[in-house]
């Protein structure tokens, strides 16, 4: 009996408070703060939208490329001539043994430099002339006395005309002290010109200081050089300008002293030394035979000794 009233009981509970919840009609009353107030309190403009979400500033630092920093490029210093004391004592003694033992007066003598030695090959030379496109450097398998040598076709680049170039040296070349000029010569490769002697010198500054004796050369040789015939020096003179006679197919070398050598611009010839002459170039003079690509000339050693 207890069990059934008490399941009435729950039964009516259930049944008023489902007709409670249908019969009322009141506003449903959220919490306040649950909706932002539509218009912000006085005094405050604050957004009527929700502000957009605004980004952090960007905090990469700002590209700062380092100047443009060109790799350095330094100039390759230019090589001083190889000297003679620089040359390792058995160059040295090799050197020696293919120059004449002594100046023609049977005098010893120093070498002052080595300037146009041409052992660096175009590292220390500037070749220029009616002969440069022919210009090569050989080694003594080449036809050099030592080192390296200059040889040349024996015609001028146009195709006629003698041999003749400018050699530019780079580095310094303190001739002051030295008495005279002594290099070799090779003539064995070419041919005789009819009625012609053959004939080579080297010169300073181009034309500045020819070998042409003190009188210059105006209408008689007056010039004092020699050549070394392989066994003593035999002297010589200028036959053509300030060339020096050679014989036929000659191959050796030949000294011209200092006081040979006539400066156009003091208008004299110099004294027992060249003196302070600022050596920019010097040219090396050929002629008398028979001109012809097929053929071939070569300096070297172009040294000045004291």
């Amino acid at each position: 009996m207890k069990r059934i009233i008490a399941i009435l009981l729950c039964l009516m509970m259930v049944l008023s408070f489902v007709a409670c919840d249908k019969g009322s009609d009141a506003p449903t009353t959220e919490a306040p703060g649950t909706d932002a107030p539509t218009e912000a309190p006085a005094g405050t403009d604050a957004p009527t939208d929700a502000p957009e979400q605004t980004e952090a500033p960007t905090t990469d630092a700002p590209t700062t490329e380092a100047p443009a920093t060109e790799p350095e490029t330094t100039a390759a210093p230019v090589a001083d001539p190889i000297e003679f004391n620089d040359l390792p004592a058995d160059q040295q003694a090799a050197l020696k043994a293919v120059m004449p033992v002594t100046l023609p007066d049977l005098s010893g003598y120093e070498i002052v430099t080595r300037a146009m030695c041409f052992d660096r090959g175009a590292d220390d030379y500037y070749i220029q002339g009616n002969s440069s496109g022919s210009a090569q450097y050989v080694d003594v398998t080449g036809g050099a006395v030592f080192g390296q040598a200059i040889k040349l076709a024996a015609i001028a680049d146009s195709g006629s005309g003698r041999t003749e170039i400018e050699v530019l040296p780079l580095g310094d070349m303190d001739i002051s002290t030295a008495k005279g000029v002594m290099f070799y010569v090779d003539f064995s490769n070419v041919l005789p010109a009819e009625g012609k002697e053959m004939c080579a010198s080297v010169t300073i500054n181009t034309n500045s200081y020819r070998a042409k004796g003190p009188n210059n050369g105006n209408g008689d040789s007056t010039a004092v050089a020699y050549y070394y015939d392989g066994n003593a020096w035999v002297q010589t003179t200028n036959i053509n300008a300030c060339r020096q006679q050679i014989p036929a197919n000659f191959a050796g070398w030949l000294y011209i002293p200092s006081s040979t050598f006539y400066g156009s611009a003091e208008g004299a010839a110099l004294g027992e030394t060249f003196g302070d002459i600022f050596v920019m170039n010097m040219r090396c003079y050929t002629d008398g035979y028979t001109y012809s690509a097929d053929n071939y000339i070569i300096f070297d050693e172009i040294v000045f000794v004291k």
